[in-house]
This record gives C-alpha cells, sequence and structure tokens, in this order.
C-alpha cells in the first residue's frame, strides 16, 4: 500500500473509532442516569456496552498495525535514529497531499474527543461508585451502633411533616 493509501485507512480506522466511542459514551450516559434514578434493572452489566469495548480493541488493533506499516513508509526525520522516530498524525499529515492530512488531522481529532469524552463518564462512574459505597458503610455503621428499641436514621420522606422531632434525629427530610 502506498502512503496515502495507508493514511486513508488509518483516518477510516480513527472514524470508525469515533463511532464506537460516541456509541459507547452514549451507553455510559445512559447508565449513570438509570443509576442516578435508581432503576438497577438498566445498570446491570451491559451485553452493548461489552460488545463496543470488544469492537474498540479490534480497532486499536487495526491502528497499530496501520501505524507500524506508516513507519516503514515515512521519510527518516533527519538528525534522529530511525527507531527513535514517533510516528503521529502530525508527521503523516505533512508526508502526505494537503486536503488528505486536514482530513486525517480532523478524523483523529474528533476521536481523541470522543476518547476524552469516554474517560470523564468513566471517572464520574467511578465517583458515583464511590459514594454510594461510602453512603451504604455510613448506613450499615449507622444501623449497627443504633440501639434495637430506637427508629435508626435514614431517608424519612415523612420527616418535614414531623419537625417537633430534635434535631439530627432524620438524615435526610425528603426534600431538595
Amino acid at each position: 500500500m502506498s502512503l496515502v493509501e495507508l493514511a486513508s485507512a488509518l483516518q477510516r480506522s480513527f472514524d470508525t473509532s469515533h463511532g464506537l466511542l460516541s456509541r459507547l459514551i452514549q451507553g455510559l450516559r445512559e447508565r449513570r442516569s438509570a443509576w442516578v434514578s435508581a432503576r438497577p434493572d438498566t445498570i446491570a452489566p451491559s451485553a452493548d456496552l461489552e460488545s463496543i469495548a470488544a469492537e474498540l480493541h479490534a480497532e486499536d488493533e487495526v491502528r497499530r498495525e496501520l501505524m507500524a506499516e506508516l513507519q516503514q513508509q515515512l521519510p527518516a526525520v533527519t538528525g534522529v535514529a530511525s527507531t527513535d522516530a514517533r510516528v503521529n498524525v502530525s508527521r503523516i499529515a505533512a508526508a502526505i497531499p494537503r486536503a488528505a492530512g486536514a482530513n486525517l488531522r480532523e478524523a483523529a481529532d474528533a476521536a481523541t474527543h470522543a476518547a476524552s469524552a469516554v474517560r470523564r463518564e468513566l471517572a464520574l462512574g467511578r465517583r458515583l461508585l464511590g459514594f454510594a459505597q461510602r453512603a451504604h458503610d455510613g448506613l450499615m455503621a449507622d444501623l449497627a451502633s443504633t440501639p434495637a428499641t430506637s427508629q435508626p436514621r435514614g431517608y424519612d420522606r415523612s420527616a418535614q411533616a414531623r419537625s417537633q422531632r430534635p434535631v439530627g434525629a432524620r438524615l435526610i427530610d425528603g426534600k431538595m
């Protein structure tokens, strides 16, 4: 394959990855929304997300092979050993016609932006799970320390109606 054909294949790979990452971010956001709205039937492991992740992994392997071929065909960088010269989109775009290089950069930027959005969503999901774990552990510790004759603290939707109780008798009063 020529350098231009390899760059075009790399662009298609970036476009495919962008599409897969967009589907993945949508699925992750839906799961987060389901978690926040306490719908456990939609929080269970998703085969769709697993298949998207598998497709992304396969596309990453395709891109790795393309980059290896491109490294062999790119002109050598002066003053740098050929084994030390990194292959990146900027270097590839400089070696191919301007229009093809611009399209390649645009596809790479879109895929990078989508990957960043997935990382942010995953970080938010981890934080939500950590919050849920800490809240659960705190509630369990509170229940363990509460005598059996008293009512445990926790969510009470009618706490506002019973506002005559001493402060601290309820953890949450059912309003935002």
